[in-house]
C-alpha cells in the first residue's frame, strides 16, 4: 500500500530535522573545545542558548571547527552520491524506472555472494574465490552497481537488437571467462578473433570452420556417426539435418523422409560409413544397400521401412526419397565433407574428450542454401550427448567444471529441435546454455510459438537488450515488468479561495516503446523469482581482460583491429569511467577487508 504525506508535514519534519542537526554540531564543537563558559550539558538546545546570550563564549577557533565540520557534513554525502551515480556508470532516461524494479533483496540469489554460495554446492572441491569460477557475470543493476551473474545452474536465453552490444557485452565475456569447456556458435568470427588467445591459456582451441570464414586450414575432423548405435540416436541426429522449424513441409511426405533419414544414418553407422554415403543413398531410390547393412548387424525393423520406401509407388517413392535428398544436400558440398570424413594428417575430435576438458569449440556457418548449419546443429547436440553421458557418471551427476554454451544467432545456425526441453534439466547437469536470439518471433519461427514460450519460460536468466521491435512480445514483457502509483497534482481556484488536491494513477513502470528504445548499454533482466531489474551492461573493454582480448585480437584478426563489428555507436569507452570507478573501489574493499568482493 502506498504511504503519502502532506507537503506542510514533510517540511516541518525536515526543518525539525536541520534543526537538531545544527544544535549537535553546536554541541561538538563546544565540548571538543571546552569553551570557557560551558558547563558539561550535553542538552543542546542548553548549549545553544548559553552561546547565544553570551555565558559560552564563542571563539575564533570555534568558528574554524565548526565550518569544517558543516563542510564535512555536505561533502560526505556528496560523495556518497558521486559514487553511487558513476557506479551504475553514466545516466540514462530510462534509469528512472529502476527505482519501480527489483530491490538488492530481491537479487541475492544472483548476487556474487549468491552465485558464490552456490558454487560451494554445486562445484565441491572448488577453493577459488574467483567470481568467474562462481557463475557468468550478466550486467550491474541501476543505479547502485550491484553485480548481477548467471550461476552455473542458470540457463539463459537473450533477445537483444542489431548492432546493440549482445557480442561485446555478453558473448565476448562469458566465452572468456568460462572455467571449463565452451562451446560457441557464430556466423562472424569476430568472437574467435577476440576470445581465442585467452582460451588457448585454458585449453586447446578446435574451430569448426566448414565456410573458410577465417581463412585457415582445416585442423580436425569429426565422425557425427561415432555415437550412434539406435535408432533413437539415429533420429536425434537426423533431426539436425531434417527440422527446419518453419511448417512448410508437407507432414505425411516430411515424416516419411525423416525416418528414411535416420535409418539411412544408422545403416552407416553400423555398416561403417559415412554421412556422405547417406546423401549417396537418398539419390538412389532402389539401392538396397542399407537395409543390408542393418540387416546384417540386427536391426530388422529399420531395414523393413527401408525396403518399404524403395517399394512405394514411384510419385510417392519420389517425394520421400526427394525430402530425405534435400535435408542431406549441403553433403554436396567437398569443403564441407571433408570435415566429417577421415582426413590425413588431422586428429580426430572427441566429444566425450572435450567434456571433461578446458578446451574451446567454435562453431562457424553462415546461414542460407548450401551453408552447414544443420552440422552446427548436428555438432552442438553430439557435444551435449556426450556432456549428459559424463555428468551422469560425475559426483552429483552434474559436470564440474561446467561446460558452457554461448549459442550465437542459434535461430539461424544451431536449429536443434529439442532445445526448449534441454532447458528443463541441462542446468541441474552443470551445462548452462546463453542462447542469443534478434527478437522472439525469430525463435517461435524456429521452434514454433509453443516451443519458443517454452524456451522463454524455462530460462532462469532472461535479458531483453533494445532494438526489439516485436510489438505482443514488448507488450507482455511491459506488463510483466509492472506498474508503480504516479501521484498527480491539481490546483483550482475561485474568489478568495483556492485548493489543491494530489490523486494517484497506475502507469507502467517500462512501456513497450521504452522496451525497443533502450540506450545502448542498458538491458532488462528478468531473473525467475524476482522481480525485472534495469542493469547496465559491461563490454568487454572495460572487463579485467580488456588486455588479453586486444592482444588476441591484434593476433588473430586480419585487420588487427580492436573493436568487434557489433559495437555500439556511441564509441567504445561509454562506460570506461564508471569500470575504473568499479576496479578502484574492489581493490579498496578487498584491501580493507582482506577477502574478495562478494
Amino acid at each position: 500500500m502506498s504511504r503519502h504525506m502532506s507537503q506542510p508535514g514533510v517540511l516541518v519534519g525536515l526543518g525539525s530535522i536541520i534543526l537538531l542537526a545544527a544544535a549537535a554540531v553546536v554541541l561538538l564543537v563546544v565540548r571538543l573545545l571546552d569553551l570557557p563558559g560551558y558547563d558539561g550539558s550535553l542538552n543542546p538546545f542548553v548549549v545553544i542558548t548559553a552561546v547565544a546570550t553570551g555565558t559560552i563564549i564563542w571563539t575564533t577557533s570555534a568558528s574554524v571547527v565548526l565550518a569544517s565540520l558543516v563542510a564535512a557534513l555536505i561533502a560526505v554525502p556528496a560523495a556518497i552520491l558521486w559514487w553511487r551515480m558513476y557506479r551504475g556508470g553514466p545516466r540514462r532516461r530510462s534509469d528512472a524506472a529502476s527505482r519501480h524494479m527489483a530491490g538488492r533483496s530481491e537479487l541475492k540469489r544472483f548476487s556474487a555472494r549468491g552465485v558464490a554460495a552456490s558454487a560451494k554446492k554445486l562445484r565441491p572441491g572448488l577453493e577459488s574465490k574467483e567470481s568467474d569460477e562462481h557463475g557468468v557475470f550478466v550486467a550491474y543493476r541501476v543505479p547502485d552497481g550491484m553485480k548481477l551473474f548467471q550461476s552455473w545452474e542458470d540457463m539463459a536465453v537473450d533477445i537483444w537488437g542489431p548492432r546493440k552490444g549482445k557480442t561485446t557485452a555478453r558473448a565476448i565475456p562469458a566465452a572468456v571467462a568460462a572455467p571449463g569447456p565452451l562451446l560457441v556458435t557464430s556466423r562472424k568470427g569476430d568472437i574467435v578473433d577476440a576470445t581465442r588467445g585467452p582460451r588457448e591459456e585454458k585449453g586447446r582451441v578446435w574451430v569448426f570452420d566448414p565456410m573458410a570464414m577465417l581463412d585457415q586450414e582445416q585442423a580436425f575432423w569429426w565422425n557425427p556417426l561415432a555415437p550412434i548405435s539406435s535408432v533413437t540416436d539415429a533420429r536425434r541426429l537426423a533431426a539436425a539435418f531434417t527440422f527446419s522449424g518453419d511448417g512448410t513441409r508437407d507432414e505425411y511426405f516430411a515424416s516419411k523422409s525423416d525416418d528414411l533419414v535416420a535409418n539411412f544414418i544408422l545403416a552407416a553407422a553400423v555398416g561403417g560409413k559415412t554421412l556422405v554415403d547417406v546423401f549417396a543413398w537418398t539419390t538412389r531410390p532402389r539401392d538396397d544397400e542399407p537395409a543390408q547393412l542393418l540387416e546384417s548387424a540386427g536391426y530388422i525393423d529399420p531395414a523393413r521401412a527401408v525396403r518399404g520406401a524403395i517399394g512405394l509407388p514411384d510419385k510417392t517413392r519420389g517425394g520421400v526419397y526427394g525430402g530425405a535428398e534435400k535435408a542431406m544436400a549441403i553433403l554436396t558440398e567437398t569443403a564441407t565433407s571433408a570435415w566429417i570424413t577421415p582426413t590425413s594428417g588431422v586428429p580426430q575430435f572427441d566429444p566425450e574428450a572435450f567434456v571433461s576438458s578446458t578446451d574451446t569449440l567454435y562453431l562457424l556457418s553462415e546461414d542460407g542454401p548450401g551453408a552447414p548449419a544443420p552440422l552446427v546443429a548436428a555438432f552442438v547436440d553430439s557435444i551435449y550427448r556426450a556432456g549428459e553421458v559424463a555428468a551422469r557418471r560425475s559426483p552429483g551427476r552434474r559436470l564440474n567444471p561446467p561446460l558452457l554454451s554461448v549459442l550465437d544467432e542459434a535461430a539461424n545456425i544451431c536449429k536443434i529441435k529439442n532445445l526448449p526441453n534441454l532447458y528443463s534439466f541441462y542446468g541441474s547437469a552443470g551445462m548452462p546454455i546463453i542462447t542469443i536470439l534478434q527478437s522472439f518471433v525469430q525463435g517461435v519461427g524456429v521452434w514454433g510459438r509453443e516451443g519458443m514460450q517454452a524456451l522463454w519460460s524455462a530460462a532462469n536468466i532472461r535479458v531483453l537488450g533494445g532494438g526489439v521491435s516485436d510489438a505482443e512480445f514488448l507488450e507482455n514483457q511491459s506488463k510483466l515488468i509492472g506498474e508503480f502509483d504516479e501521484a498527480t497534482h491539481s490546483h483550482s481556484s475561485s474568489t478568495g479561495s483556492s485548493s489543491r488536491s494530489t490523486s494517484m494513477r497506475r502507469r507502467r513502470i517500462l512501456e513497450p516503446s521504452d522496451l525497443t528504445a533502450l540506450p545502448d548499454g542498458r538491458v532488462v533482466v528478468l531473473p525467475s523469482g524476482a522481480r525485472p531489474v534495469l542493469a547496465r551492461t559491461r563490454a568487454w573493454w572495460d572487463s579485467p581482460w580488456a588486455e588479453a582480448i586486444e592482444r588476441s585480437q591484434q593476433k588473430w584478426d586480419p585487420l588487427g583491429t580492436s573493436t568487434p563489428s557489433d559495437s555500439w555507436d556511441n564509441g567504445q569507452h561509454e562506460n570506461s569511467h564508471a569500470a575504473s570507478v568499479d576496479r578502484a573501489w574492489e581493490a579498496n574493499l578487498a584491501a580493507t577487508k582482506g577477502s574478495a568482493i562478494r
